[in-house]
This record gives structure tokens, sequence and C-alpha cells, in this order.
């Protein structure tokens, strides 16, 4: 392309032009490659007729400069055509490329904050599937920084220091480093699964039609009060760091929980409850995943008493750090119902003296929680005297006598356990019985009204443990497993559910520091319902989907 632009050359300063100067006429011109290449090319000698030449040109640019005559007309804006003209061009390419990109960035955003929406939509739908629909709001939601909703890839560090967990003056007190005191009182739940060979609580499976996840458990309780949290563990599975049964966790919903052993489970569990600012006590419930024991010991089971001290030992070095700032403590032995108190071996005194010693050894914070054994006894109530057995856990009639000796004051929590007649239809829950099947159900019964069956209630767990707040004053005391069957209670007043509803009245009239119901899980398993049937019947705080909760069983608890 070849473009011509007149411009005007200035007179000469010398007097008298040299003869070698081209005529002032003469047209300057100037070749360029690419119309802009000229500055950096290498420019040839230059001609007698003007020209400056170059190799390797592509376009050829003419400028020629006249000079000026008085004859000539005003310059104007359109005689200056060549580069102006280009870089109109260029402006102009520049405003398209430029709203292009600019169309194409609005675009992207507007795709990418739909996706997001998307994905955001998607990540509340999985989370509400999962939620416990007891229809309350959650305040403290984790969105994790991939957009997951409730399913963090761990934990965050709460920032606590583990307390010194104390037992007096009838109450729990977690003790900070400075001596500041705070009153812990306990609305708990029983959470089984990790005392089985499948190692691990269940209800975490969470799927299309079943099952949640810790996050999902931990927000549940947190929404409805619940503080404290009883873990059965078993003493086997300590011991050998058994992982859980994958199958019965979704990994993908429970992220956090590291199921690698054991331990890990425990840990991460634990801190997934503390989040929630939810206690935690750890209930040494079975020797063998298909066994309880009676005792703390087991030729049977093959437990022997070195292991089972081991085992609290592995507890306090993983777990007895401010990480872990929720745990209470340790049920001892659950149900010792094969040892005697203060008698011949096992001697459940000696036994839980021993283990809880061992516990502060390792974790001088925590607490040893203290249940019962398995005695009988006669009783009074109304117009009857009759012999009764202790629900097992719950016989503590002669610790008045011979207190469990810690090392350290302070200690003791009494954590005994009592039922309802689902789990057996005991006779002074009842106006009046016939005899008894094979199956120990009842042939013939006759139901108490309100007053009596109160009293009755009252009467029998003072029997068994309640006259300690009496005697040991210091003490707390905690039910360590209590109610069972209720909402599905057959009986026609009600029987079973009422037993359940006195039994919290005596609590909360004589200052018990609290209790866990048994239990969260809806597989629990009762024999009786009512008195005159034997067979199987379940019930839990959460229905059998682990979605929904048991409202009527909610209820029972103050708020």
């Amino acid at each position: 392309m070849e473009v011509s632009v007149v411009r005007p050359i200035p007179k000469s300063t010398s007097a008298t032009a040299d003869s070698t100067d081209p005529p002032a006429t003469t047209f300057r011109n100037s070749e360029y490659t690419s119309g802009r290449a000229s500055a950096y090319m290498e420019q040839g000698p230059i001609s007698e007729s003007g020209r400056e030449t170059m190799s390797q040109r592509q376009t050829e640019m003419k400028l020629m400069a006249l000079e000026p005559s008085d004859n000539l007309p005003p310059e104007r804006v359109q005689d200056y055509k060549g580069r102006i003209r280009t870089w109109r061009g260029i402006i102009l390419m520049c405003l398209i490329v430029g709203g292009a990109a600019a169309i194409i960035t609005a675009c992207a955003i507007s795709e990418n904050n739909d996706a997001t929406t998307r994905q955001s939509r998607y990540e509340n739908r999985s989370e509400e599937r999962r939620r416990i629909n007891d229809g309350l709001t959650d305040d403290g939601i984790i969105i994790s920084d991939d957009g997951q909703v409730g399913n963090p890839k761990k934990y965050p560090d709460m920032g606590c220091e583990l307390p010194d967990y104390q037992s007096k003056d009838g109450q729990i007190f977690a003790v900070s480093e400075n001596g500041t005191e705070v009153p812990v009182g306990i609305k708990g739940v029983n959470w089984f699964g990790m005392e089985t060979g499948l190692a691990i609580p269940f209800g975490l499976w969470e799927n299309m039609d079943n099952g949640t996840s810790v996050y999902e458990v931990a927000a549940f309780l947190a929404r409805n009060k619940y503080n404290s949290v009883r873990l059965p563990v078993c003493i086997k599975n300590i011991l050998k760091n058994t992982a859980p049964q994958k199958t019965l966790i979704n990994l993908n919903t429970n992220r956090a929980i590291n199921i690698t052993t054991y331990m890990s489970t425990l840990q991460t569990i634990i801190q997934a409850l503390g989040y929630r600012k939810i206690t935690v006590m750890i209930s040494l419930h079975t020797l063998d995943t298909k066994k309880s024991g009676g005792a703390w010991y087991s030729d049977e089971l093959d437990v022997t008493e070195a292991q089972f001290l081991s085992a609290v030992d592995i507890l306090t070095k993983n777990l007895c750090t401010s990480k872990y700032w929720n745990i209470l403590g340790l049920d001892l032995k659950n149900e010792p119902h094969e040892c005697s108190w203060g008698g011949a071996a096992p001697d459940w005194q000696k036994g839980a003296s021993l283990i809880g010693n061992r516990m502060l050894k390792g974790c001088p914070n925590w607490m040893a929680f203290v249940e019962g054994i398995a005695s009988s006894g006669t009783v009074s109530v109304g117009d009857r005297t009759d012999t009764y057995y202790d629900w097992w856990g719950g016989g503590l009639e002669n610790a008045g006598k011979n207190p469990v000796e810690l090392t350290t004051e302070n200690k003791v929590v009494w954590a005994p356990h009592y039922y309802n007649t689902g789990v057996f239809p005991a006779w002074y829950l009842y106006a009046s019985t016939g005899a008894k099947d094979e199956s120990g159900a009842f042939k013939t019964y006759v139901e108490l009204d309100d007053d009596t069956l109160r009293r009755n209630v009252e009467i029998t767990m003072d029997k068994m443990f309640g006259y300690l707040l009496g005697v040991d004053k210091n003490s707390a005391m905690v039910m360590g497993e209590f109610a069972g069957l209720y909402s599905k209670d057959a009986h026609p007043k009600k029987t079973t559910k009422r037993t359940t509803d006195f039994t919290i009245e005596v609590m909360l009239k004589a200052g018990y520091a609290g209790g866990y119901m048994w239990s969260l899980n809806p597989e629990s398993a009762y024999q009786f319902n009512p008195a005159d049937t034997f067979g199987t019947f379940t019930e839990g705080l959460l229905e059998d989907d682990w979605l929904t909760p048991n409202k009527a069983f909610m209820e029972a608890w103050p708020h």
C-alpha cells in the first residue's frame, strides 16, 4: 500500500543554496516496512534523487514535504490521512476487542455465579437430606472452603484448656488453672456402637433412605440442649486398636472422622462433639465385642486385670490433652453384676479404687464414674414388704460403708442405673401381679395410680443408691443409664412411660447432677411390653431412620 502525505520542509538557513542540495520543491521520499518498522530497520544510502532504500520491505509509504506557498489553501485535518487513519483503525479494533473481552468476562462471571449458586443449592440439599428434622435452626453451621455445608474436613481447635473436672458439693465443676469454677449439669444421652465388633457409633451410614453423620448428631443434640454423651467402648477394641467397619459409615459425609484406627475414630468423634460444646463420658463398657463381662477381668473372655489397666493407660495417653478438653472421665466398668461390694472377689469396691487411681495417674483432670453391682435386698412400699433385685449397675447399697478410695479428692461420681418395666416388670411398679410364665412375663397385672407409682420409684431409687446423697454429701450423683421404652408403651395406663417420668422427677427433686438416658439409638431393644408380653421392642431418642426425632421421648426431659 502506498500513501502520500504533503508536509512543509523548513527553509534553508544558509544564504545561498549549495549546488548539491536538492531544489526546494524536490520531494523527499522515505520508504517503510509495515508502516511502522522504519525506525528499527537499517537504512540504505541516500541517492541523488533523495531516495532512501531499504531491503526486505513489505509495504511502501511515501512521505512528501512541500515548501509552503502563499497560494496554497490552509491545511486541514483531512490532509493528515496516513497515520491518523491507521490509529483510528487500531482504536476501533481495541474497542471491539475490549468490548468482546468485557462481554466474555461478564458471561464468564455470570456462568461462574450460576455454577456457584447451583453448587450451593446442591450442598444445602445434601445437608438437609442428612439433617435430623427437629424443626430448629442451627447457628453454628460449618461451610468448608470447597462449599460443602455441614461436612467439615476437620474441626477447628476450640482453644480450650483441659479443665480439672471435680465432683464436690453434690455437683460437677470444671475448674480452670486460674481457679475459676463452672458448674456442669448433665443432660445426656448414651450413643452405642463402639463397644461392638463394628467398632463405631451407629447411625453414620447416611444414604438416600436413612442414616446421618456425626456432625448432624452433634448439631441435633446441641439444638435440643443435650450437653453430654456417654460413649461405650470395648476393652479388646482398645487393646487391638481395632479399625471400624467401613460399611457402617459414609466417609463422604463424615470427612472429619478418621477411621484409620479405633483410637483415631474415638478422637475425631470427641472433637466433633466438642465443637458443639458437648462433653463426653467414656464408658469402659464391654470386655469382649460379643459379651460384656460382669467384672473388670474374665478368664472366660480372656481379659486379665493387667490388660484392663493397660486399656486405661492407652486412653489417658491418647486423650488427656486440651485437644479433648470435653472428656469428663471414665465410667470404670459398665454393670459389674458379677461382683460383690466389699466382699468376695471380684470385689468392685477394690476394683473401682484400683481402676480409678490408675486413671488419675495418667490423667488427673478426669473423674471416676462408679456404677453399682447387682445384688438384692428387702424393701417396703405401702403395705407390701418384699425382696427386690437391683437393676444391673444400680446396687450401691454398701458403698456408704465401704466407699471407693481414690488418691485425689473430689473425683468420685456415683453413676448408677435405673430402668423401667420395658427391661423387667419389677413387682414394686405394679399394684399387683399374677404368676410369671417361663419368659418372666406376668400372666396378669394391675397398674398403679400416679402418686403410688411415683412414691415407689422414689423409695426404690433411694434404697439402691439415692441414700448416698445424704451419706456422701460431697460426691455428685449422675444416672449413667435410665429410661428405656417410652412412647411405645402398651400398658393401658402407660406404666413404662410413667416410670421414666417419675425417675426424672426424683432426680430433679433430690438434686442429682444429671443423667444419661438410654439411648439415642433406635436399635435399643427391650423385652416386655406390657408386663404380660415378652418380645423384642425397640425405641430410641431417634426413630428408625436416624433422621426423625422421637418427640414424645424428647418432651420427657426438662428444657
